[in-house]
């Protein structure tokens, strides 16, 4: 479908146990700016040689992230405020979360709770089929969410914007910034990465923060690999934390990064790319 002249396609999320187990989520548009026109496909992806990839599932939403459970079921939302996800015998089904303003990113805790985050604000909590939702009354984009576990939650948006769910309650912490946070990683309950726009990185917990120096670049994907946290620049590459802070490793366009099993994947544009921690490998994918 992407080879189409009327569409353009984006890799969104990928998850998976290694490479010849991957779930990935991709965004097919149409070459003009018309969000109601986006649509979004699931597939199968064995990322060896030779690369092949087949669909699991369509949806005529645009949908915006992609994670597996424990489990190994998927989940995903998108921007009509739907939870997509698979039953234990990998049929799909959808819910409306009461977002329709849309949803962002998304995390799970286990099959039976998640949270979400809103592109207004909506802070979701979906528990044993309940849902729980909190609304930003300032409607600041929330762009990222992660945990430690159910009862430690961290949401990071717009203008510096930290939220942390710990026992059943919402708070807002101190923000360390008032560049946009784009992306959050939770190692421990005392180690939490936040980090985001003019690269603003920063490492802590709560409303405790020490900021790491790193280059003026827009972080938009923070993953954990070999004991160290890799970053993804975009345009300007892939960053590895050194005791001196930030510094880039690969010369690479990517926007999102994911550990899955003995690999450091990346996806940007219609690129996949894996790092097994001597060398890249990957190259554009054909839908």
């Amino acid at each position: 479908m992407s080879n189409q002249p009327d569409h353009q396609t984006s890799l969104i999320s990928i998850v998976g146990t290694h490479p010849r187990d991957l779930q990935l989520l991709a965004n097919l548009a149409p070459p003009v700016d018309d969000p109601e026109s986006i649509f979004s496909v699931v597939g199968s992806l064995q990322h060896e040689t030779p690369v092949t990839w087949t669909k699991m599932y369509e949806a005529e939403a645009w949908v915006t992230s992609m994670i597996r459970s424990p489990t190994g079921r998927l989940y995903a939302v998108d921007m009509e405020g739907q939870l997509h996800s698979t039953d234990t015998a990998g049929k799909w089904t959808t819910r409306d979360l009461g977002c329709p303003d849309g949803l962002i990113d998304l995390w799970v805790a286990s099959d039976d709770e998640l949270f979400a985050a809103g592109d207004q604000g909506d802070r979701v909590h979906f528990s044993k089929g309940k849902v729980e939702l909190v609304r930003d009354p300032t409607n600041r984009r929330l762009n990222a969410v992660h945990g430690c576990a159910p009862n430690d939650v961290y949401m990071v948006g717009d203008k510096g914007a930290i939220f942390q769910y710990r026992d059943g309650q919402w708070a807002e912490m101190e923000p360390p910034t008032n560049y946009n946070l784009l992306t959050v990683l939770c190692i421990s309950q005392q180690e939490i990465y936040v980090a985001g726009a003019r690269g603003m990185l920063f490492r802590g917990s709560g409303n405790d923060w020490e900021q790491l120096k790193a280059p003026d670049i827009n972080i938009s994907s923070l993953a954990w690999y070999r004991g160290a946290l890799h970053a993804a620049g975009g345009k300007d590459g892939v960053f590895r934390l050194e005791p001196h802070g930030l510094e880039q490793v690969k010369n690479l366009t990517l926007y999102r990064l994911r550990t899955i099993g003995d690999h450091l994947f990346g996806l940007g544009g219609r690129l996949v790319a894996r790092f097994d921690g001597t060398g890249w490998w990957g190259g554009p994918l054909n839908l």
